[in-house]
């Protein structure tokens, strides 16, 4: 258990508001922490009626009409984008002292995202109306409250311009690599660790004929088209893979900060590709998995090429005619 939350990046439970803003990830320099406690402090008892406790697991709204503005006043929520066929897929987190569904106050209630708590947490729910109400109370505090609000808003859409952008880019030069078979997914591998700053990456491939065996074949710390080819031992298991931790697995260090990112197509699991940070203080931003995450299909598609290529390569050796 102590291995799993060494690896995986901590999320702080329930925190002070005059603590909470003094190290809290995914928040620039404070601005979406200070502005909204100096909120809820000059509306302190009004924002105690309109608090809802939630825990761990317990999803807060699903995509749909909503007629509330949600303000997290401690713990993290998870922010999940629901696709065509049901699957949940993680876009983001919101962390104590930042908002969602700014939009109520514009008058549009539809939410298109999914917030499930990460930890036990509690969230302020206030309405358009709550708002009106407030604004007869302090109309100066609103003003400087719908300032921030509004600075929030463009720096988070400024970032998530970025993030597509980034995104594009890399998938277009992913799928230029397909062509290059061995080649081309070592090309993608360090493509993917010059745009994350990774110190390295170590692929691993699910073997193409025996289900279950997982071999190690590339690390980005050995500049190199030839593959490792080593069997992956017990350090790794396909069907619970958050149990591996840094140290264990072949080419990193105890003191390294991991993380799995696991590649499947066609419902099958392809393998893994193990992100590596060197320093046992360095993190995982939520940026960060989200870029590799959006990117693993594209890898586990290019396994499986490669593999079916190997595959038709074999049989025409071994039946010329």
């Amino acid at each position: 258990m102590k291995e799993r939350k060494e690896q995986n990046p901590e999320i702080r439970n329930e925190t002070p508001a005059a603590e909470t803003h003094k190290g809290l990830e995914g928040l620039k320099a404070g601005l979406a922490v200070a502005p909204v406690f100096a909120f809820l402090e000059k509306f302190d008892e009004f924002a105690k009626k309109k608090k809802k406790a939630l825990v761990e697991g317990e999803v807060l709204f699903e995509p749909g009409e909503s007629p509330y503005f949600y303000i997290v006043s401690s713990g993290a929520l998870k922010i999940f984008r629901i696709n065509p066929t049901g699957e949940k897929k993680e876009i983001g987190k919101a962390y104590a002292g930042s908002f969602i569904g700014e939009g109520v106050l514009s008058g549009r209630f539809r939410k298109d995202v999914l917030a499930e708590a990460c930890v036990a947490s509690s969230v302020v729910t206030l309405t358009k109306e709550d708002f009106e109400y407030l604004e007869s109370l302090s109309p100066e505090t609103l003003m400087t409250f719908y300032k921030h609000l509004n600075d929030a808003t463009s720096l988070r859409l400024a970032d998530t311009g970025k993030e597509l952008a980034l995104l594009y880019e890399t998938t277009e030069k992913i799928n230029s690599y397909k062509e290059r078979g061995e080649r081309g997914l070592l090309d993608a591998i360090n493509l993917l660790k010059k745009s994350l700053s990774l110190d390295y990456i170590v692929a691993i491939e699910q073997h193409a004929a025996v289900p279950g065996l997982l071999i190690y074949k590339f690390n980005t710390r050995f500049p190199s088209i030839w593959p490792i080819n080593q069997k992956v031992g017990s350090e790794i298991s396909p069907d619970d893979p958050a149990t591996a931790s840094a140290g264990t697995i072949l080419g990193t260090s105890e003191n390294d900060r991991v993380h799995l990112l696991r590649l499947s197509s066609g419902g099958e699991l392809r393998g893994f590709l193990v992100l590596g940070k060197k320093g046992a203080e360095t993190k995982f931003s939520d940026y960060e998995i989200r870029i590799a995450e959006n990117l693993a299909p594209l890898f586990a598609s290019m396994i499986e090429n490669n593999q079916r290529l190997a595959e038709n390569k074999a049989r025409a050796m071994l039946n010329p005619y």
